[in-house]
């Protein structure tokens, strides 16, 4: 097995209010995999996903980057880990859809001829060709979740972070969505998206993870974890983990 490029250990957040959000949390994550991490609405899903690149920080236990930890180098953390909140409209910032794809890595102060690259990479990654200087408020919902998407992309991450990624999309969004995060993965790089749904995306998966309760409760391949998903909240899937594929059919 590969060393993993992510570890948790011993994560623990405590709110003002002594409720412990993340309540002893370890867990590595290999380069490469594409991972998925269930649980209820309040399991602390989302709360762990803001721990990776220290947009939170832990009351105690620590997150790895191969070894180093996140809270030493917020910086390269954050070039290397991308996160996709749930609601897209907060994460897009710029005037049109190509300044809010190079927003990231104008930050990163890269020279003007590399962030051209990036952006027309990252807009042809996720569909968005000829969208350059399209209002982003124009788009529709899944074009404003790609866009989310591309805005991260163009940082180039080795890691990409989903948060309830499908919400609100119909089929032609979820399957576009979907498009992109397979060909991420495929160029050898490591997804994982958090969610409570799991029909749209469990059959691309190659690990399941289910949290409840701010625990890890399970952890293993798709079909050796779907069948119990109910005790923890989570609706399984009908039909086997085969069929769940939200893939486009192409003529």
């Amino acid at each position: 097995m590969k060393p993993p490029v992510m570890e948790l250990r011993g994560l623990r957040h405590v709110f003002p209010d002594d409720k412990a959000a993340l309540d002893g949390v370890d867990l590595s994550i290999q380069a490469g995999t594409f991972v998925v991490l269930a649980g209820r609405n309040g399991s602390g899903k989302t709360v762990l996903m803001r721990h990776l690149n220290g947009l939170a920080r832990p009351t105690s236990g620590e997150v790895l980057l191969e070894g180093c930890p996140v809270l030493d180098d917020l910086q390269g953390a954050r070039r290397r880990i991308g996160l996709v909140f749930q609601d897209a409209d907060a994460q897009i910032v710029g005037q049109t859809v190509a300044r809010d794809a190079a927003f990231g890595p104008e930050n990163l102060r890269l020279p003007r001829t590399v962030i051209r690259e990036r952006v027309k990479a990252a807009l042809e990654a996720t569909g968005l060709v000829g969208f350059d200087e399209r209002r982003p408020h124009t788009l529709s919902g899944g074009e404003k979740r790609r866009l989310a998407v591309a805005g991260v992309l163009a940082m180039n991450p080795d890691i990409l972070v989903l948060d309830e990624p499908f919400t609100g999309l119909d089929w032609p969004g979820c399957a576009a969505l979907l498009e992109v995060l397979d060909r991420f993965h495929t160029s050898g790089k490591t997804v994982l998206v958090i969610t409570h749904d799991l029909d749209k995306v469990l059959a691309h998966a190659d690990r399941l993870i289910m949290m409840d309760e701010g625990r890890i409760r399970a952890d293993g391949p798709p079909s050796d974890v779907v069948d119990h998903v109910g005790r923890w909240g989570v609706r399984r899937p009908s039909g086997p983990i085969t069929g769940m594929s939200w893939k486009r059919e192409r003529p």
